[in-house]
């Protein structure tokens, strides 16, 4: 038996928890459900029309979660542990528009809603002089690895969490753009895809700064190989951050403390199925070419309780007790954030629905950021002595319905803590229902 052979029946064991369960015999690939498609998909929506009326759908969904056994220095410096409260979150949801006014024209939408709150993530227009040649106008993701698109579609991938490089707390780059030139060349058997991209600065439209991000990538029936990267500005002018210390994480690459920031990003992905296996795996490196604001450092070194790593990068110090002025921070911060992942998923059909345990690796190298989310931080690289952290997650997805994903998964970060090796686990049950207007 093939190593692949023997995993998938430690799979079946495990999840089968009766022999008649689960039923393998004379399946087709089209009785199964798999998790590299979309929404659109899901929902069995026509996308081939040369024209069609608003369609209106998108999904409900509510999750939970605990941490345990997170580690923190008590009293004469040593490692103590406790527990995060239980916490459910509040139901939302996303409604997706999209119509296709005629064959050269179709626009989209996308809102995102929780309480009273309302949030118009995508708003776009898409001109089409052909398939290898259109045109997509608005406020819209950027074409950007296998998730970023597609990440408020939490019904269509395996998993809770996103990839690290799109947690919101320590993101690479921001996740949407303003204009888009992209297009489709099909071959026999494959597809060439292609996008480039432009915005604003992060914080807004600024002098001498033009960001452009790209995208392409080769796509079969059962595979997807790409690359993807960003740059800040092709001008000679720096980028600031979204925020301001002391208003949260950022919503792109660039630091509170940051007074200006050129930096660069550029990974490669690739999604491989094999009959019900599903493989995904992505490696990104960020290079920052940036310059610390010595005010805002020192609110930082007063106020968010950093680890002597950060002291020595913001001081050239590891003891960050005593007082500073502006003269003393070190402005210039040349550094590089590191990330990838692997995401293995396997989808069986039991006699109530289709069920995918799931395995993922993610692993972050963020050298510069702190633990502190008020202060700009993220609580993993930044909680970590040296940047650096792992986390393992496995899981299952089942679907009772098409429309219907439910998701329990656990995982495990392990990094450096107050100079030695920890491990800290987490639980998330996470619960979504599509629907179609």
């Amino acid at each position: 038996m093939n190593l692949l052979g023997y995993i998938k029946n430690v799979i079946i064991f495990a999840f089968c928890m009766h022999p008649f369960t689960c039923n393998y015999a004379g399946e087709s690939d089209k009785d199964m459900t798999y998790f590299n498609i979309t929404l659109l998909d899901i929902l069995d929506i026509e996308q081939d029309e040369e024209t069609q009326p608003l369609v209106l759908y998108g999904f409900i969904r509510t999750n939970v979660e605990q941490v345990f056994d997170i580690p923190f220095i008590g009293e004469n410096g040593r490692t103590e542990k406790g527990n995060d409260p239980l916490e459910w979150s509040n139901p939302n949801f996303n409604l997706y528009g999209i119509s296709k006014i005629n064959d050269r024209f179709d626009i989209g939408f996308n809102i995102f809603a929780e309480d009273s709150d309302f949030e118009l993530k995508n708003a776009w227009g898409n001109i089409r002089y052909n398939e290898s040649l259109q045109f997509k106008i608005g406020k819209q993701y950027r074409r950007f690895g296998l998730f970023n698109e597609k990440l408020d579609e939490t019904p269509t991938f395996i998993g809770i969490e996103p990839p690290e490089l799109l947690d919101g707390d320590h993101l690479l780059l921001p996740r949407t753009t303003r204009f888009m030139i992209h297009g489709i060349k099909e071959f026999e058997g494959a597809t060439l895809l292609y996008s480039v991209d432009t915005d604003n600065a992060e914080s807004g439209p600024e002098r001498d700064v033009f960001p452009i991000g790209w995208d392409v990538r080769y796509k079969t029936s059962t595979l997807v190989v790409g690359l993807s990267g960003f740059s800040s500005t092709l001008a000679e002018g720096d980028t600031t951050s979204t925020t301001g210390v002391g208003g949260g994480s950022p919503k792109g690459g660039v630091l509170p403390w940051m007074s200006g920031d050129d930096y660069f990003v550029i990974g490669g992905f690739f999604e491989k199925s094999v009959n019900q296996w599903l493989v995904q795996g992505a490696y990104w490196v960020a290079d920052h070419d940036a310059t610390r604001d010595p005010s805002s450092v020192l609110t930082v070194i007063a106020n968010a309780n950093i680890n002597s790593d950060q002291c020595q990068n913001f001081v050239g110090q590891s003891d960050c007790s005593g007082i500073f002025s502006e003269s003393d921070i070190i402005t210039k911060a040349d550094y590089k954030v590191k990330t990838a992942y692997l995401r293995i998923g396997y989808t069986f059909q039991s006699t109530y629905g289709p069920i995918t345990p799931y395995f993922h690796y993610d692993w972050m190298n963020h050298p510069e950021t702190i633990q502190s989310k008020t202060y700009g931080g993220d609580n993993e690289s930044g909680f970590s002595d040296d940047g650096d952290f792992v986390k393992y997650s496995i899981g299952v997805v089942y679907n009772p319905l098409p429309e219907v994903a439910i998701k329990l998964d656990s995982s495990a970060h392990v990094q450096d803590f107050n100079g030695s090796s920890e491990i800290y686990p987490e639980i998330r049950l996470d619960v979504s229902y599509a629907f179609k207007m």
